[in-house]
């Protein structure tokens, strides 16, 4: 057989390459994609959160973090990048609208990978306001929980 016939295929599978979002494809290879928990055995909870990195393969990838009462905040993801050790570098934009006036945070995260669990270890806003550091939250001086891989 030729490698002319593996030319079309080729060029297909470039094509739908080239159409998605680069973000999306990084969380996607770096094992972040999808449905994450402290405990994914147990029902939403204050003390087991779910967080979902929704990487839809030609749009922006999304964060979405659920509790008890349902989704508790989303955001859109950017510069999703390997580090060193285990680390991958994001940057998670909010936009909150309270009383009807519209406000945007970005944050600057750093997390921390290990198989199939993840935790937040570097949290930091553009305005540079720190609300973790080395995997310690500042308000409750205590480690930041491991979320688990939720299916695949």
């Amino acid at each position: 057989m030729s490698g002319a016939g593996l030319a079309v295929p080729v060029a297909v599978l470039a094509v739908g390459l080239a159409a998605a979002n680069p973000d999306s494809a990084a969380l996607t290879q770096l094992g972040l994609a999808g449905e994450w928990a402290v405990d994914c055995q147990k029902p939403l909870g204050d003390d087991n959160p779910h967080v979902t990195f929704a990487a839809p393969g030609d749009q922006p990838p999304q964060y979405i973090e659920s509790g008890a009462q349902g989704p508790v905040g989303a955001g859109f993801i950017s510069n999703v990048r390997a580090l060193s050790g285990g680390q991958i570098a994001l940057t998670l934009t909010v936009t909150e609208n309270f009383g009807g006036q519209s406000s945007t945070i970005v944050m600057n995260n750093v997390v921390l990978k290990d198989g199939n669990r993840f935790r937040f270890f570097e949290v930091k806003t553009g305005d540079g306001r720190v609300s973790v550091s080395g995997g310690v939250e500042k308000t409750k001086g205590e480690a930041t929980k491991w979320l688990q891989k939720c299916g695949g």
